[in-house]
């Protein structure tokens, strides 16, 4: 038989020690972690700060974390929607005044006020997790996404507005008919005046037109 090579039983010795030392190491540090994955928040610098200083005014009972996550969600959910924040925070002021649990006599649920119907529609199209049509963070994500197909559907964003709150096709119908009633065209005013209201209070000019319609097919409520 021959003798072990030296190359041999110094790699075996090393082998030994490494693996006694790693075994003396804390779980944390004995493991190789995957890097940290860095938040970059939505949006231009500091205005997840300000949404979410807007929220804690109107929703004082909702914790930090949830608040934070629902201040990036709104900029964030905007941002792809090529809206302006404070008009999606607007809505929401004009459709439940930030109470999560809201619930219309029409059946309209949650922050921004949308129908089972409407709310399982755009889950589905956009891919969304179903959930509870309260959660602040899946109410807001489907409710921006079918307030832009409200404004692609029509030429003006008050239109687009007045078909988000009252539905498209019943808007759709008086278009067709010539004229507009005074009842559908108090919406938008009070979502305007509220905008209004929010840019005072952040200081904030007025945001580009990000909400001009793109001419689509009409959605259906």
């Amino acid at each position: 038989m021959r003798a072990p090579r030296l190359s041999g039983l110094l790699g075996a010795t090393v082998a030994v020690v490494v693996c006694a030392t790693v075994a003396m190491l804390p779980r944390s540090l004995a493991r190789d972690p995957r890097p940290a994955r860095v938040e970059v928040e939505p949006g231009p610098p500091g205005l997840v700060d300000r949404i979410d200083d807007q929220l804690g005014a109107r929703m004082p009972s909702l914790d930090d974390d949830d608040r934070r996550l629902l201040a990036r969600t709104v900029v964030a959910e905007a941002e792809l929607a090529r809206l302006d924040p404070l008009l999606v925070l607007a809505v929401i002021e004009v459709e439940s005044s930030f109470d999560p649990r809201a619930l219309s006599g029409a059946g309209a649920r949650g922050l921004m006020q949308l129908q089972d119907a409407t709310m399982q529609r755009e889950i589905e199209r956009s891919g969304l997790t179903p959930g509870d049509p309260h959660d602040p963070v899946l109410n807001v994500q489907a409710g921006v996404r079918y307030l832009r197909r409200c404004l692609d559907s029509f030429t003006r964003e008050d239109v687009g507005l007045m078909a988000y709150n009252a539905g498209p096709n019943l808007v759709l119908y008086h278009l067709q008919k010539g004229e507009l009633p005074e009842i559908l065209q108090v919406y938008p005013r009070r979502v305007r005046a509220e905008l209004r209201r929010l840019r005072r209070s952040l200081g904030q000019a007025p945001a580009p037109a990000l909400a001009d319609a793109r001419r689509a097919p009409v959605v259906a409520e």
